[in-house]
């Protein structure tokens, strides 16, 4: 099966998608002409056995652009030549020297984080036509250039489009157009909108400079549609912005693909999709070294699902930011924030400070003395997983009504995260850091004491995340990764100034009830009866997922929240799981907490496709919040309850709007 996968998905990935099955609609649609799809054929064969002698791994190829440059090479000869065995022999040739150029080029493209697009075939390409000049055994395909059936809108603009939609696989005929747009559609209708928007802006572009008729009759309009689609919804999430710049490739390649015309016609060569390519690859390279905010560094099957895996790191997950876990336990008052009044200005702005607050006041008795402050001597808790890079710990506490203004920063520890970022905490007390230069802690790990240290007029603890790892660097922005306040958990905020806020206490137990590993098993009985079976298994990125066995259902979990974060598959009781848990604090307390469903999980059908088009147009659509309740071994929310085994790992009883599923062989009650 994967063999048939690998020799199908090229033809899909032509046209940017990833759907094997739509490989096997555009290879019959390759018949449409006999010779293109008889060597397109000979190219992919060819190229595989290639793969397979010199022994590269499925992995290198199943994705098609290792592939489908030899398949356009291929296809090309079959434009071109008719069916002979000196051309079956050169499109062997010409298709393992493709899959050479594009191994290559993919290894030097990476770099740059951007793909090879159709480099190696336009290159390929023009070396095969300069050569074919001299092959006089070659069969021209120009009188034989008749599809066995196409037909006419009767519009020159429309059957244009279409024409051009065909010419992406050497097909420009109507009908190919026709089932190619048919198909985009229906997968994607970003991609179909790019399609149309793009061939329209670039026709009337360059109808400015030549006559109408001209411009619409390009056998090269198929660039504006490539380049459309490419820049306004595959490798750039779907945004306003991005439609405008892809746009802007389009008008662009206008002036381009006519001046290729002029310099290629001299020497009879074709300009194939070297417009498209050069436009696309200089924009990512572009947006890619200056950090473009939308830029898809997480290519899925389609436009939508991208934007939807955008959408969701932002909105579920806090998006790309430095997140880190707050410094203490217990219930903290917050002093002063990110551009606080005092002392968090300039490069220092992004600091937050943290005291102890009771009946409204940080002390107690009348606070003359260190001992009196709720927060001297407190537990200091490492907020990363990291390295100590930095500390000093000899600085006597200040008096209090004194500060240290020659060592501002007091007794201080500088942990190197994992991620390469680094976190200062500060004011310490004397004496109290128990942790080494050179040491690893984790998150939670006792490291000191809060103290006076330092510029504090008061005993608390000052964070902040910093660039490098001397003191005084200039500070990041930052989120905490959750917090509690007012009985409700937050994820991926800020507190605001002078809000009490709790730091979550790790529930064991609770991570050991979904400490899902390599095969375990879960069974179930449905309102009807029907045993229903959820294996855990692995992907080869080393992704865990639960599965029924024909849907996946993708978990992870962190330091105290276990979620789904993707689900592969149609309508089933795991995709109805994701809706009642998506996210699951790992804590030993009751408390609501929110999540926001992607969209494929509110909407069906026609619906959700709507909202998919609008959503990338206002990306607030989909930031939908749901309330869930944590109480006790049980979660809650408007879609349903999910309750966890007493004894066992996993759930015990999954309640959706229209099923129950029971465990079966459970030894505590639904009820307990």
């Amino acid at each position: 099966m994967e063999k048939i996968k690998l020799f199908f998905k090229p033809y899909s990935a032509i046209i940017f998608l990833n759907y094997w099955w739509v490989g096997i609609f555009l290879f019959i649609l390759s018949f449409l002409l006999p010779s293109v799809g008889f060597y397109a054929i000979i190219s992919i064969v060819s190229t595989i056995a290639f793969a397979e002698i010199i022994g590269i791994r499925d992995e290198y190829l199943k994705y098609g652009f290792y592939l489908y440059n030899s398949l356009l090479v291929g296809m090309g000869v079959g434009y071109f030549f008719d069916i002979s065995y000196a051309a079956i022999i050169l499109t062997i040739l010409l298709s393992i020297i493709t899959f050479l150029f594009s191994f290559s080029l993919n290894k030097f493209f990476s770099w740059f984080n951007v793909p090879i697009l159709s480099f190696p075939f336009a290159v390929v390409s023009m070396l095969f036509y300069l050569a074919s000049l001299k092959y006089t055994n070659l069969l021209s395909n120009l009188l034989h250039r008749t599809p066995f059936f196409d037909f006419s809108f009767h519009n020159v603009f429309i059957d244009s489009f279409f024409k051009s939609m065909g010419t992406i696989l050497f097909l420009p005929y109507v009908i190919a157009g026709v089932v190619i747009s048919i198909i985009i559609f229906s997968i994607s209708r970003i991609m179909f909108f790019m399609a149309v928007l793009g061939f329209v802006v670039g026709v009337y572009t360059h109808a400015v400079f030549v006559s109408f008729y001209e411009a619409v009759s390009s056998i090269y309009n198929f660039n504006f549609i490539l380049i459309a689609m490419a820049l306004g919804g595959v490798f750039l999430i779907p945004h306003p912005k991005n439609y405008l710049l892809a746009l802007i490739g389009v008008i662009i390649s206008v002036v381009f693909i006519d001046a290729m015309q002029v310099f290629f016609n001299i020497y009879s060569l074709p300009v194939y999709t070297l417009p498209f390519n050069i436009i696309v690859v200089s924009f990512l390279i572009l947006l890619y070294w200056v950090g473009y905010k939308y830029f898809n560094y997480y290519i899925k099957d389609t436009p939508e699902k991208s934007l939807s895996y955008y959408l969701s790191k932002i909105y579920r997950f806090g998006g790309d930011g430095i997140k880190i876990y707050l410094p203490f336990s217990g219930e903290w008052f917050v002093y002063q924030g990110f551009d606080g009044k005092w002392t968090h200005k300039g490069k220092w702005r992004y600091a937050y400070d943290f005291v102890i607050k009771k009946n409204g006041k940080t002390y107690q008795n009348d606070g003359l003395f260190l001992e009196d402050y709720y927060a001297f001597g407190k537990p200091v808790l490492a907020p990363v997983n990291g390295y100590v890079v930095a500390k000093r710990d000899d600085l006597p506490d200040n008096f209090i009504g004194n500060v240290d203004r020659v060592n501002n920063w007091g007794n201080y520890i500088i942990i190197k995260s994992d991620y390469g970022y680094y976190v200062e905490i500060s004011h310490l007390m004397q004496n109290s850091i128990n942790v080494n230069v050179g040491d690893y802690v984790k998150v939670g790990d006792i490291i000191g004491k809060c103290g006076n240290s330092g510029y504090s007029p008061e005993p608390h603890i000052h964070i902040q995340v910093q660039k490098y790892a001397v003191l005084g660097s200039e500070t990041l922005p930052f989120k905490f990764v959750d917090f509690i306040k007012d009985g409700k958990l937050y994820y991926y905020e800020l507190p605001k100034e002078y809000e009490s806020v709790e730091a979550p206490v790790l529930d064991n137990s609770m991570k050991l009830r979904v400490n899902f590993i390599l095969d375990d098993e879960f069974k179930y009985r449905d309102s009807n009866n029907k045993e229903v079976i959820f294996k855990v298994k692995m992907n080869d990125k080393g992704e865990f997922y639960l599965t029924d066995g024909e849907n996946e259902l993708y978990f992870y979990t962190a330091e105290r929240l276990f979620y789904f974060y993707d689900y592969k598959g149609g309508e089933s009781y795991l995709k109805e799981l994701f809706k009642l848990l998506p996210k699951l604090p790992l804590i030993n307390k009751n408390v609501k907490y929110f999540d926001v469903l992607p969209l494929e999980f509110r909407f069906r059908l026609h619906k959700l496709a709507i909202m998919q088009f609008i959503s990338s147009f206002y990306h607030k659509l989909f930031n939908q919040k749901v309330e869930y309740t944590k109480e006790k071994l049980k979660v809650f929310s408007k879609y349903g309850e999910i309750r966890f085994s007493f004894y066992e790992k996993g759930f015990s009883f999954i309640k959706g709007e229209n099923f129950e599923l029971r465990r079966i062989n459970e030894k505590d009650s639904i009820n307990h």
